[in-house]
């Protein structure tokens, strides 16, 4: 009986490593535990534990996360063939990105197939109508930029400040006009509770929730008191039926005001599309406000906290770096009359500005492993099978301190990227901020022309200092795995004319 027993274990054994163990196709690496797989450390930076991967296995490393597998990329020439592999844009089936759209295929960001090429090239095209990437944006981001500076002005002076929720603000009200011919005002309540949200899900979708990504079938037996009080998933979704609702009423108010001849804003224009759309049965312009809803909510999210997050860290380092600043506000002197802002006409004689908000976004790394795809199909790649259904991971932090391309990898250093007449030199191998490949940032000009002239008109505009006595920091939350946030710091602003 003893012997029976013993074998049927032994066999219960082979069978689940077989089941959990990786394919020997698979680039190396390891499937780590049945049920848990290899979860990255808690308390470890994410590019530190990728990059321990690297030392193992080299620059394509299988990995797995609860029941997902995964395939790391850690060098930049892979990344870039991988992301720009028609079979390896799909976008993984985690619950956190499903949420938003209600679990179903809605929007462009998490959205896959033809719905994601129909509302990306939609995007593209109205949003080039409207403005972006073209110099007749510019005359909406300065008045954001004077509406920005004045308020800092009138809150943040002399004293030692938070940077508020006017930053996000006035960047989303940038491309809120776009979408919405809509704009607030700095302390508008409303908006920014919104941005609040915002902010508030990102630290929750990096917590606990991030199990039920990587162990769905966890979303099926946890009873909802712990998803709720544990997870806080019960937040998430209050706040998501909250902009949805919040989206309704304004659909409502363009339907009402809608003038086929003149669309004012990218809801008009995704309105005639369901209008002349409405025959065919294949089309992905449908009247469900959920998609519509999905498509505003990727684009208020991209187009507030991460350009605001950006202009906060340069805040934060400006601060630290008080020679940069200084070399900045000598250029501005000389280039801009105090009694006008910075504008795109300057732009090639503030090379520096520019120069360093592009290494600004390389240290700070801000999605520091990209957002995740997914192979739609079995790839041969680099001489190894990738499964369909493998979510793909690269390691853009480990891009952006590699030694071997950047000359100053762990610190500020605009130089990286000026040529030797100190001229912008911004096409870089191994830099990453806005991706790369087909789900490359499609907000990626109006990104960079926003972050310029606003950047450019708080640096015209106040010497940045840190508090008296205090040393800032520009460390992360080794917890926060998908967003480099800074944490939370004061400065002084002081007034320069």
């Amino acid at each position: 009986m003893i012997l029976e027993v013993i074998l049927l274990l032994a066999l219960v054994a082979i069978l689940v490593y077989k089941k959990t163990a990786k394919p020997a196709t698979m680039p190396p690496g390891s499937f780590g535990w049945p049920v848990i797989g290899s979860l990255p450390p808690l308390q470890m930076p994410i590019t530190q534990h990728l990059s321990n991967l690297k030392k193992q296995y080299g620059n394509i490393i299988t990995t797995k996360w609860g029941s997902i597998p995964i395939v790391v990329l850690a060098d930049y020439q892979l990344i870039k063939k991988a992301f720009n592999h028609p079979d390896f844009q799909g976008r993984p089936n985690l619950f956190s990105f499903q949420l938003y759209s209600y679990f179903r295929n809605y929007g462009v960001g998490n959205s896959v197939g033809k719905v994601w090429a129909d509302n990306r090239r939609f995007l593209l095209r109205h949003l080039r109508t409207l403005g972006m990437g073209k110099t007749h944006a510019e005359d909406s981001i300065q008045y954001e930029a004077k509406m920005l500076v004045e308020y800092l002005e009138e809150h943040n002076l002399d004293k030692p400040s938070e940077m508020d929720w006017s930053l996000n603000v006035a960047v989303l009200n940038v491309i809120w006009q776009m979408m919405a011919s809509k704009r607030y005002a700095a302390d508008d309540e409303e908006i920014v509770n919104y941005n609040k949200m915002v902010t508030e899900d990102f630290d929750i979708v990096q917590g606990p929730v991030f199990l039920l990504d990587v162990m769905p079938w966890l979303n099926n037996v946890l009873p909802n008191f712990i998803k709720n009080n544990v997870m806080k998933v019960d937040v998430l979704m209050r706040h998501r039926d909250e902009f949805y609702n919040y989206c309704l009423k304004m659909f409502d108010e363009h339907k009402k005001n809608l003038d086929p001849e003149n669309p004012r804003d990218i809801i008009d224009y995704y309105l005639l599309e369901i209008e002349a759309n409405k025959d065919d049965p294949d089309t992905t312009f449908i009247s469900d406000p959920g998609m519509l809803h999905s498509v505003v909510n990727d684009m208020f999210t991209a187009g507030s906290e991460t350009s605001a997050t950006t202009l906060r860290w340069m805040i934060l380092y400006m601060a630290v770096k008080p020679e940069i600043q200084s070399k900045i506000h000598k250029l501005l002197d000389a280039v801009v009359p105090s009694d006008r802002l910075p504008s795109l006409d300057d732009r090639e004689q503030l090379a520096y500005i520019d120069a360093m908000l592009l290494d600004l976004m390389r240290i700070s790394s801000l999605v520091p492993i990209s957002l995740p795809h997914c192979a739609t199909a079995t790839v041969q790649f680099e001489g190894y099978t990738i499964p369909k259904g493998t979510m793909l991971l690269v390691c853009a932090e480990m891009c952006h301190r590699d030694p071997a391309v950047w000359k100053c990898p762990d610190d500020l250093y605009p130089e990286h990227f000026l040529d030797e007449d100190g001229k912008l030199d911004s096409k870089k191998d191994s830099f990453l901020p806005f991706s790369i490949g087909r789900r490359q940032c499609l907000g990626e000009s109006l990104a960079r022309m926003e972050l310029f002239l606003f950047a450019s008109a708080i640096l015209q505009r106040f010497t940045i200092q840190p508090p008296p006595g205090v040393t800032l920091s520009t460390s992360t939350d080794p917890a926060m795995k998908l967003l480099n946030s800074p944490k939370p710091y004061k400065v002084v602003l002081k007034k320069r004319h």
